[in-house]
């Protein structure tokens, strides 16, 4: 599959990981394996959730903008693509949104089969209780206030997506693309997508949704289409914590 029409190159896509690695790592490979294994060691309150947020938000969005302005200076990458349209991409609008409906359901699905059963797995194999994402824990807990909790899903359903696709989608994947083969592309920015959210239980579902999102990116040229799948799927999730 070729890869989508992109403003950004190899070394936006490179210069994101590499900072995103270095944020995760920044307390030391040992701190990050206990995160992954074991959670936060802290307690997410009223107190600190605020501030936990608006770092992501950060880290995020602000590493995007620097990117994004960074297009202005230097070479150029295309926004449209190449003259003729690329083999294998939707090229309407109305095809975009009924193949965003149409796989909505089943991404979603295999997701969150892979979350049940890799976590079920991996506790088996590695002989440890692996540890629920730390939002997770806290969305099922009641350590905040309904004013924060509130807070916490409008970041859960609006913000991540629309930080994290335009960062690891339209940067990574769309950098990674111009280089290599889009499935390997594909491969490599859904693997950091999972990493980054530090947790061995969801470490396959999100690597899944990663590729999953880069795919329908690729196929729909715009990243309004995995935006919406993203923004489903953790509605979905969200449903499921504070129902069972």
């Amino acid at each position: 599959m070729a890869p989508p029409p992109s403003r950004y190159g190899p070394l936006h896509a490179l210069a994101a990981g590499a900072v995103l690695v270095f944020a995760v790592l920044s307390n030391g490979f040992a701190a990050f394996w206990r995160q992954f294994l074991h959670g936060l060691d802290i307690e997410i309150t009223d107190a600190n959730i605020l501030p936990l947020l608006c770092t992501n938000t950060l880290l995020f969005g602000g590493l995007f903008l620097i990117l994004w302005i960074s297009t202005f200076f230097g070479k150029r990458y295309s926004h449209e693509g190449d003259e003729h349209p690329r083999k294998g991409r939707t090229s309407s609008w109305p095809r975009c949104v009924r193949l965003t409906l149409l796989s909505a359901i089943p991404i979603a699905l295999v997701a969150l089969g892979l979350n049940w059963a890799s976590g079920e797995l991996l506790s088996r194999l590695a002989g440890i209780n692996l540890s629920d994402q730390d939002l997770v824990k806290v969305v099922t807990s009641n350590t905040l206030s309904p004013g924060n909790k509130t807070i916490l899903y409008s970041f859960l359903l609006l913000e991540a997506p629309l930080l994290e696709e335009p960062l690891f989608r339209g940067v990574i994947f769309g950098g990674l693309a111009k280089i290599m083969p889009a499935g390997l592309a594909m491969a490599l920015s859904g693997l950091l997508f999972a990493l980054i959210h530090v947790n061995a239980a969801t470490l396959i579902p999100l690597w899944f949704l990663g590729v999953a999102f880069a795919w329908l990116y690729a196929r729909t040229g715009t990243l309004l289409a995995p935006m919406a799948v993203h923004f489903a799927f953790n509605a979905a999730n969200l449903a499921l914590c504070l129902v069972f």
